[in-house]
Formats: C-alpha cells, sequence, structure tokens
C-alpha cells in the first residue's frame, strides 16, 4: 500500500485507551514538554495515540506495515537500557484495514477510508536523558506518515 494514500495522526497524551466499540479516549492529549524525575531518571507516565487512515480502492492491498518509532535530533532510533539488555523503541504491526463485516450491519461503500489505532501505554515513563528532544515517527510501510517532537526538560 503505498503511503500517498494514508494520513496519520500522532500524539503523547497522559492516557489513552480505545473502548470495546472502537472509540478512543484520550486524557491530557497533546503533550510537548515530557517531566522527569531525577532520582530515578524516568519521563513521567505517558502514552502515545496513533491513529492511520487509508484508502481502499476496490482491487488493493489492504494491509500494510505500519512502524512507530522514537528517534533522536539526529533521526536515530533512541535505545533505552532493559533488563534483557539495551532495546531500540521501536514498535511494528502488520494492518489489516478492511472493515469488519458483520451479517447484521451494513458494511461501507467501495473505497469508504480504512482506519487503525494504536496506542503505546509506558506507565513507568522511559529512562530518557533530560535537556533533549525526541520525536515519535509514524511509517506507513517504511514510509513517513507524520510524527510529533517532545522534550524532556531537566532542572536549571
Amino acid at each position: 500500500m503505498s503511503s500517498s494514500t494514508g494520513s496519520g495522526t500522532v500524539l503523547i497524551a497522559d492516557f489513552v485507551n480505545v473502548d470495546a466499540a472502537g472509540k478512543v479516549n484520550i486524557i491530557g492529549g497533546g503533550i510537548q514538554f515530557l517531566g522527569s524525575d531525577p532520582e530515578t531518571g524516568l519521563t513521567a507516565p505517558f502514552a502515545v495515540y496513533v491513529n492511520v487512515t487509508v484508502s481502499i480502492p476496490l482491487f488493493d492491498e489492504t494491509s500494510a506495515a505500519v512502524e512507530v518509532v522514537l528517534v533522536d535530533t539526529d533521526g536515530q532510533p533512541v535505545v533505552v537500557p532493559s533488563p534483557e539488555g539495551p532495546n531500540i523503541m521501536r514498535f511494528n504491526q502488520d494492518v489489516d484495514f478492511r472493515h469488519t463485516v458483520r451479517p447484521e450491519v451494513q458494511p461501507p461503500p467501495m473505497g469508504f477510508p480504512g482506519t487503525s489505532n494504536i496506542v503505546l501505554n509506558f506507565p513507568g515513563g522511559l529512562p530518557l536523558p533530560t535537556g533533549s528532544s525526541y520525536e515519535w515517527v509514524v511509517l506507513l510501510d517504511e514510509s513517513r506518515l507524520c510524527s510529533t517532537t517532545f522534550f524532556v526538560p531537566g532542572a536549571e
């Protein structure tokens, strides 16, 4: 699927979830400055919300690879320590954008956009150095779709 047929949204929030009906609940959305605890070296808890919408033509692939990656100011993937060793902040998912068809519900017309919501929760924060900017980048089949930038301020 070509990225020219897709659009995306990514934002940082205090809390995000998608309910059983597929509705997105966002609390404290639009964070640009992510606080941190100098004693633990961890950022404040946060969530990343990603929405990818694609057009689905009559005879085209209906699935695509969606990747969400945290990069530094040089565009390099951020690596954080973990008990298992260094961990690149990269999340991949193959998404099928076709609509779920149920017999009792009329399907949308052919060509109706397909959408997918992805939520990444970091309830303990991340060990990111202060005084730095970072960017969550969303890729659709390896093409940049959208991004959001944030800053982790340190103590003066």
